[in-house]
């Protein structure tokens, strides 16, 4: 009876978070003309139509399938719908379970937090801001970039399952390690041009010595690393669409521009970095050592240094050289370090039940002025500001 009254609660918090997720999408797709959703709908029809499918195809393919049976109307409209808000959904239920079997807090308040972070948000003044809250800034709450929300959950579970392996070093985990890591170059690779580098030297740095582990993730970073060199060659040299889409000067290559793509975006560079992770920087500054006896944190962390490495020196050329490809992987990394930051603060917490140490109190203060402006940025997606 007790599990379930407890399977009754949990089905109403995905219902509520399923209801936020629905009304998202669904006002993007009806009141926003130009927007990410949209725009890959209108992708995948051209390829379709010339007999060829887009490069990766993994989000593709999943619209294009629940397509054939749910079509109304438009093509692929509902069935990109449904597809978003079940992977938006998906990512609260990881990030659920993982805060409930982390921390022994009741079921209502890990269902509160686990909805309050998914709106963790950059800090904005409006004074320094003006009407931008989105271009130049980083942060890990993304609602319209549709093979981002598709790829999200496979980010985390990696993250997890590494864990998983280095304290299992079982076959079949590393295994799951390939098959995620092979699923995420099928929807969107970004994820994996900062786990390519940091998990052979996470590794190391844990090991000391060159392990079988460390060799087994040297190996697998390898493997990843060629299959994006091969997947890079596809989108940007093979793809038979490109000249038929794109005039010989639009084309778009891979090239090293440091900073370029930040500093077209961001009028504040310092101010929209430091306003991006002041929760990190605060948990930096008053755990100082004791913060990376968290490994979730020392790893993510290292993550999300390659995450901004990448996006700072690479960029596109073409029509495509504003388009910021080299940034997804940085909500993700923002994701999972904040996360960490959850984990050990609510961890360190319950090491002296009932006395919130003046450190837990500033970064309740930080977390709930950033999930303020998180809710905020939210409720401008109504007023049709959020993507500027």
């Amino acid at each position: 009876m007790n599990k379930f009254l407890r399977l009754l609660k949990t089905s109403k918090f995905d219902l509520i978070v399923i209801a936020i997720n629905l009304l998202t999408i669904g006002y993007f797709i009806k009141f926003f003309g130009f927007i990410d959703i949209k725009d890959h709908n209108l992708l995948l029809e051209k390829y379709l139509l010339a007999g060829n499918f887009p490069i990766p195809p993994g989000y593709y393919f999943l619209i294009y399938l629940l397509d054939l049976i749910v079509r109304v109307k438009y093509p692929f409209l509902v069935s990109s719908a449904f597809i978003l808000i079940f992977f938006l959904w998906w990512k609260y239920k990881i990030v659920f379970g993982w805060i409930s079997k982390e921390i022994k807090f009741s079921a209502f308040t890990c269902f509160l937090l686990s909805l309050s972070f998914l709106f963790l948000s950059p800090i904005f003044i409006p004074a320094i801001d003006g009407p931008f809250w989105y271009l130049g800034k980083f942060t890990q709450t993304i609602w319209h970039n549709s093979t981002l929300i598709a790829s999200f959950p496979f980010c985390i579970l990696l993250f997890k399952k590494t864990f998983d392996w280095f304290e299992s070093q079982k076959t079949s985990d590393y295994y799951a390690l390939i098959a995620l890591s092979f699923l995420i170059l099928l929807i969107k690779p970004s994820f994996l041009f900062c786990y390519v580098p940091a998990l052979p030297i996470y590794s190391f740095w844990k090991e000391r010595v060159f392990s079988t582990e460390v060799r087994n993730s040297l190996f697998l970073s390898l493997g990843i690393f060629f299959l994006i060199l091969i997947e890079k060659f596809l989108i940007f040299s093979w793809d038979p669409m490109i000249e038929e889409l794109y005039t010989e000067g639009e084309i778009s290559q891979v090239v090293i521009n440091p900073f370029y793509v930040w500093l077209s975006l961001s009028e504040q560079p310092f101010f929209d970095f430091v306003s991006s992770i002041p929760l990190i920087l605060m948990y930096l500054i008053l755990w100082r050592k004791k913060a990376f006896e968290s490994q979730y944190f020392t790893f993510s962390l290292l993550l999300l240094f390659f995450a901004f490495f990448i996006y700072a020196v690479f960029a596109e050329s073409g029509y495509r050289e504003l388009h910021a490809n080299f940034y997804w992987q940085i909500p993700v990394a923002l994701f999972l370090t904040h996360l960490s930051i959850l984990i050990a603060v609510a961890k360190s917490y319950f090491k002296s039940p009932g006395k919130v140490s003046i450190q837990i109190k500033v970064m309740i203060f930080i977390y709930l002025i950033q999930v303020g402006f998180g809710l905020a940025y939210w409720l401008r997606i109504f007023t049709g500001l959020t993507l500027s």
